[in-house]
């Protein structure tokens, strides 16, 4: 805990831009490396046991640290129920989804799928800049990334797709939209987060998010039996404990800051980096079968990456590279 004290004093003192790409680092590189520890959890534990232990453990961490930091875990008047749905759609509707979907398919795979969440959002800030809710709108670079990404992951998925589709079975297909639904989540949260400017301590918000999301997840966990028929296994308590720290403590923390200080659309580029970063991982690991398509896609992402990161959005006064804002003390 005290190392986490300290952590958080040196990072508070660096400068912003330096704050921004630690953060991305934690998002790009952290919750790329959780596909894999999300699928051993899913063959170890049932889905809602997973999620539960995971944000519970998570969201009790980050109120010891607080407690340590002499830190108030109350929020503005007003954040607390929106706090609350960002931690659903982000913990349980996302998390507890992506986990089922992983039980279906390899983890690379999934990973493959959840990177539409850069065009769901861009499709869901378009048409709020439409109606006139101040939607980001992207320019002919970040449009051409988008597009170039979107190239990019169906060189990835295909060979994938073409082999469960010679195979005959229908879980796969069932993952897709489970997959998808877990995104789509995913983007709503993110979508609303940005907008609701929340006010509250990022390191406290992040803790409301994920313990309201750990008393629902481990709520459906009793009311369906899972934690009841719980076996509690090393592997799966490894898998959790790396996913409560890492997944949820550091990457949600890193990902909250990041909402607040930049462009979603920026932000969202995340998923065009994390699936290399899985499949790669998932062929090391879990020995996940590599197929050169998939390295030729990956190299393709990293591409439409920086074309999205270093594009403009079109709106008055936002800085170049998804630096804007100021920054949540």
């Amino acid at each position: 805990m005290l190392f986490a004290v300290a952590w958080r004093e040196m990072f508070s003192r660096l400068p912003k831009s330096t704050r921004v790409l630690l953060a991305f680092a934690c998002v790009y590189l952290m919750w790329g490396s959780t596909y894999v520890a999300i699928h051993v959890a899913g063959e170890q534990l049932p889905v809602p046991v997973v999620s539960g232990t995971r944000s519970l453990l998570s969201a009790t961490l980050i109120a010891i640290i607080c407690v340590v930091m002499r830190k108030s875990l109350r929020v503005p008047k007003g954040e607390g129920w929106k706090l609350a749905l960002i931690g659903l759609l982000f913990m349980s509707g996302n998390n507890m989804l992506l986990t089922w979907g992983e039980t279906m398919v390899a983890s690379g795979f999934a990973s493959l799928i959840v990177s539409t969440l850069p065009i769901m959002i861009a499709l869901m800030e378009m048409v709020l800049g439409v109606m006139g809710k101040g939607g980001d709108a992207l320019n002919k670079r970040g449009w051409a990334g988008t597009l170039l990404g979107t190239a990019g992951i169906t060189v990835l998925v295909w060979p994938s797709l073409h082999g469960h589709a010679q195979s005959g079975s229908s879980r796969p297909l069932l993952a897709v939209f489970v997959l998808l639904g877990a995104t789509f989540s995913f983007a709503v949260g993110s979508v609303l987060s940005r907008r609701f400017r929340f006010k509250a301590d990022t390191f406290v918000a992040t803790g409301w998010q994920i313990g309201a999301a750990g008393i629902f997840n481990m709520s459906m966990a009793v009311a369906t039996g899972g934690l009841h028929r719980a076996v509690w296994t090393v592997h799966g308590l490894e898998a959790i404990a790396y996913l409560s720290v890492f997944g949820s403590l550091c990457g949600l923390v890193a990902f909250t800051y990041l909402l607040q200080n930049v462009a979603v659309t920026k932000v969202s580029t995340y998923a065009f980096v994390n699936p290399v970063i899985a499949v790669l991982l998932g062929a090391a690991v879990l020995g996940e079968r590599l197929v050169g398509t998939e390295i030729v896609g990956m190299g393709i992402i990293i591409c439409a990456v920086a074309m999205v990161v270093y594009s403009r959005v079109d709106r008055a006064k936002r800085e170049i590279v998804g630096m804007a804002g100021d920054a949540v003390e």
